[in-house]
């Protein structure tokens, strides 16, 4: 089993403080949602958590092991990471498919090409997702939805213990969200660690697993989403009055904000 372990993180730009003291953990076959409103810090706490940013204190355990003494390329073949798609298009100089083969990379030697094996994998992951008739379009070219599923694509090709996703359905339209939550969580079934930020608290009790919530004034609240997704949490989080309510036919549990609520809001 992988794990991967925040103890007392904390993380400042230029002394200005965006979160402190968060513990937080991942283990193999979990799925741990994030949730907050913008700017609270959930993407460069996920950054802090993949080894791109170094905390301003404490310390990310991968399997034991400081982050900080895990060598780039080992960190890879353990830890995969999705950024959050960006609103305006990414300049990449590659098909698609040579963009998604970028997640080889950890296994291949310096300038080394990806072997028939890689691009097999690749084309069957392609397919997968509808992208295989896009595979030698350029990847600037094609939508930001495609882009989005490239990237958990290369991801895949990566074979990591462990995902980050940001925002991963941000650029997506309904069909491709629930897609790519039916696939979470079945790469957490298939042993996959699994940690994802979403706007949307819907997501975090569909895949009801894991969630912590990280509000404005910084509090920080894990557990299981049936402890931390009740209407009294998720309203102090967003500074809104939401319910969470079950629907009586399947018994699935939603957030909604009421219409009187809504109204308000208008006035």
């Amino acid at each position: 089993m992988t794990t991967l372990i925040a103890k007392e993180l904390s993380f400042a730009y230029q002394k200005t403080p965006l979160f402190n003291q968060i513990n937080f953990e991942l283990h193999s076959g979990q799925i741990h949602c994030i949730l907050g409103p913008n700017g609270v810090g959930k993407s460069t706490l996920l950054n802090c958590l993949a080894g791109v940013y170094q905390p301003t204190h404490g310390a990310v355990m991968l399997d034991d092991h400081p982050l900080t003494k895990v060598t780039p390329a080992a960190r890879a073949r353990k830890i995969a990471y999705v950024p959050q798609m960006s609103s305006e298009r990414t300049p990449v100089a590659f098909s698609l498919r040579d963009y998604v083969l970028l997640g080889r990379a950890p296994y291949l030697g310096l300038l080394a090409a990806p072997r028939q094996s890689d691009i097999e994998q690749a084309n069957k992951l392609l397919k997968r997702f509808g992208l295989a008739d896009r595979a030698d379009n350029s990847y600037s070219a094609v939508s930001g939805g495609q882009q989005q599923l490239a990237s958990i694509v290369r991801a895949l090709l990566q074979e990591p213990a462990l995902i980050i996703f940001d925002e991963p359905t941000s650029a997506l339209d309904v069909a491709n969200q629930v897609r790519v939550l039916q696939l979470i969580r079945q790469l957490a079934h298939d042993g996959y660690g699994i940690v994802l930020t979403t706007h949307d608290p819907n997501q975090a009790l569909l895949l009801n697993d894991q969630v912590s919530t990280l509000a404005q004034d910084g509090q920080w609240h894990s557990g299981a989403a049936a402890e931390i997704l009740t209407s009294e949490n998720l309203s102090q989080v967003y500074q809104l009055p939401l319910q969470v309510v079950e629907l009586p036919e399947s018994h699935q549990k939603t957030c909604i904000v009421d219409s009187t609520t809504f109204r308000n809001l208008e006035t």
